[in-house]
């Protein structure tokens, strides 16, 4: 796969020439507004159905619904190579961090991947299929309702949503969970890092909760140190959208624009490495950082993490409302900020115990000074 100078900003190249119907596809996902980085997704796993099929022996024109069964047997099966590319030293694929409670990644394709291929090569044979270019049929199994509808195809907004069965060779998902990183452990991470300018990052990643990759964008002319925010582009929206950040962000950012002296034109690139011959800092690199801060740690956290800390740290002022984290998250629903709202079985694991080590409590009895049954009398209970 590389990229393309013709409009299209990725095409697939297999076995030794671009793929025709790969191309007509993306570039349909490129005229749909996807990003660059969204038609890359796809291209990818264009190629890994491709390189399937062409051991298999198979023309993805004539490809069919068991090819796509053996396809999602060989992912739930094969490591993925992302994961074969880990150090000697690291921890086992799936292990949990004693400090910091996470897993590690396991060492074969996430559910969640196996899905989004399962979706890419549906939206790609139901492009190939209208445009004809060669597949009769989409091979890739669409989900149903029991009536043989699209589900939702005419939801009504006064009901709720029903949850329709998965389609077949679809996966189960785990349920999302979130991990803040505890103050204590912010800190000692915080004392971990080697630069002011990692210092910087780390305070606007945890005061502005913004994704790993918009801060890295910032540029230039998108600081505000007068009102403290950062203006940055959205993910998916592309938006541009100002966020509030604290004041320690912006005196960790004068420290290292004072400690790395780095390149300062208007417009260009806020962060940069601190090499002899410096380069914007990109998003593999901030990965390095914190790599290298979780080494020295024996800690796994991840830049997301950071986005999680700060969103918990918010809701936990009673000042904030949840639209108003909603807001600052930039999360399009609701409910994606509710996911911080429910508690966590380990966090619930000091309250389970102090309520099991405090004493019980008696109800109030009357004084043996009094009659008991003038009492009664008093309070109107019957007389026993």
């Amino acid at each position: 796969m590389e990229s393309a100078e013709s409009g299209l900003p990725w095409r697939v190249i297999f076995p030794d020439d671009e793929h025709l119907g790969a191309s007509s596809y993306l570039r349909e996902l490129a005229a749909s507004d996807c990003s660059p980085l969204t038609v890359r997704s796809y291209a990818f796993d264009l190629l890994r159905w491709f390189r399937f099929l062409h051991e298999r022996l198979v023309n993805w024109e004539q490809a069919e619904r068991v090819d796509v069964r053996a396809f999602v047997e060989y992912l739930r099966e094969t490591p993925n190579p992302q994961r074969l590319r880990r150090r000697p030293n690291r921890p086992a694929p799936g292990s949990v961090n004693a400090l910091t409670g996470k897993a590690e990644l396991p060492a074969k394709y996430a559910a969640r991947t196996i899905n989004h291929q399962l979706s890419v090569l549906f939206g790609f044979y139901e492009h190939a299929c209208a445009a004809n270019l060669g597949p009769l049929v989409n091979p890739v199994p669409a989900q149903r309702t029991r009536g043989g509808g699209r589900p939702h195809s005419h939801h009504n907004p006064m009901q709720d949503f029903v949850i329709h069965k998965r389609a077949n060779y679809r996966q189960k998902t785990p349920r999302p969970v979130w991990r803040g990183i505890p103050d204590e452990a912010a800190t000692t991470l915080f004392d971990a890092l080697r630069s002011h300018r990692d210092r910087a990052l780390v305070s606007f990643y945890l005061s502005s909760g913004v994704r790993a990759s918009e801060l890295l964008g910032l540029c230039h002319g998108d600081l505000d140190a007068g009102r403290y925010t950062v203006t940055v582009t959205s993910k998916g929206s592309r938006a541009r959208e100002v966020v509030p950040a604290s004041v320690d962000s912006f005196v960790w950012l004068a420290l290292y624009f004072a400690e790395q002296q780095p390149p300062m034109s208007p417009g260009g690139p806020v962060w940069w490495t601190r090499r002899s011959k410096p380069a914007p800092l990109n998003y593999h690199a901030m990965r390095a950082v914190l790599r290298r801060a979780n080494d020295s740690l024996g800690t796994n956290w991840s830049l997301h993490d950071f986005r999680h800390t700060a969103a918990t740290r918010l809701l936990a002022d009673p000042a904030f409302t949840l639209v108003d984290v909603q807001t600052v998250l930039r999360h399009a629903s609701v409910t994606t900020t509710q996911i911080y709202t429910q508690p966590r079985l380990e966090d619930l694991v000091g309250k389970v115990l102090e309520h099991y080590a405090r004493p019980p409590v008696t109800g109030p009895t009357i004084e043996p000074s009094y009659d008991a049954a003038a009492v009664r009398e008093l309070l109107g209970l019957p007389l026993s």
